[in-house]
């Protein structure tokens, strides 16, 4: 043991060792866990859009279903089709909305998530002689219906149930 002026030096080198590499140790952990944060997020991120595209898929086909029955049937305005589809309240742990935006034959449901910056874009199409109305609604349990009274000859109509 060395002795110094004022005693001795050791008891110094132990702690200064001690401090530092709790200091690095903590510069380590903290690393870890912004770089295990950001890892979580963008799998939270990945998992809403895989769930949204499922719920899309699912709305565009019966969408597409109900479309056939329209233009299959003979008087339109005495047609009743009203198709209820249960889906989830929440994509990833998140509430979402469904955007109904359709032109001619073409149209395109936008299903967003509130908190992650999931959004996907289901593509449907349908017959020339039936409307699909523009709409946005919460996600969760939806009726697709006719209604004859809507548009030139009747269209279409995705709401909350």
């Amino acid at each position: 043991m060395r002795e110094g002026p004022g005693g001795t030096d050791r008891a110094v080198s132990v702690t200064v060792g001690y401090v530092m590499t709790l200091a690095i140790s903590t510069l380590l952990l903290s690393g870890l866990f912004v770089a295990g944060g950001s890892f979580v997020e963008t799998q939270r991120e990945r998992a809403a859009q895989g769930e949204l595209t499922v719920v899309g898929e699912r709305v565009a086909a019966d969408l597409g279903t109900v479309d056939r029955l329209a233009v299959s049937a003979s008087a339109r305005g005495e047609l009743t089709i009203n198709r209820s589809l249960t889906l989830p309240d929440r994509a990833a742990g998140t509430v979402y909305r469904i955007r109904v935006r359709a032109g001619d034959t073409r149209g395109t449901l936008a299903l967003e998530s509130d908190r992650t910056d999931a959004t996907v874009e289901v593509p449907f199409r349908t017959s020339d002689a039936v409307d699909v109305r523009n709409t946005t609604v919460a996600g969760g349990d939806l009726r697709i219906w006719w209604d004859p009274a809507g548009g030139d000859n009747g269209e279409v109509v995705v709401s909350e149930r």
